[in-house]
């Protein structure tokens, strides 16, 4: 089964963004207040999949902002999404 098609994920999806207030954390860095569309986990899904549903690995993204995290053919992070990746740390290793 998809995982993004499951309950579970949708719930969590739904608290991301709510969280967020329905705000692209990206933009909002800049300033600019759009419209969330997706939720992005900053660790990749298929590098961590333990952290499928973790709130702290999650951000809420516009799409264009979305598309910019990472490589949509390879899924490698860009150099936008190894920001992002650097500024969000597991709860296990913060000081």
């Amino acid at each position: 089964m998809n995982f993004y098609k499951t309950k579970r994920w949708k719930a969590t999806r739904e608290k991301v963004l709510r969280r967020d207030g329905y705000e692209c954390k990206e933009c909002r860095r800049y300033g600019r207040n759009r419209i969330a569309a997706c939720v992005h986990h900053v660790n990749p899904l298929l590098e961590h999949p333990e952290w499928r549903i973790q709130m702290w690995n999650l951000i809420s993204l516009c799409n264009s902002c979305h598309d910019k995290m990472h490589d949509r053919e390879n899924d490698v992070l860009t150099e936008l999404g190894e920001y992002w990746r650097n500024k969000v740390t597991p709860p296990q290793f913060k000081k």
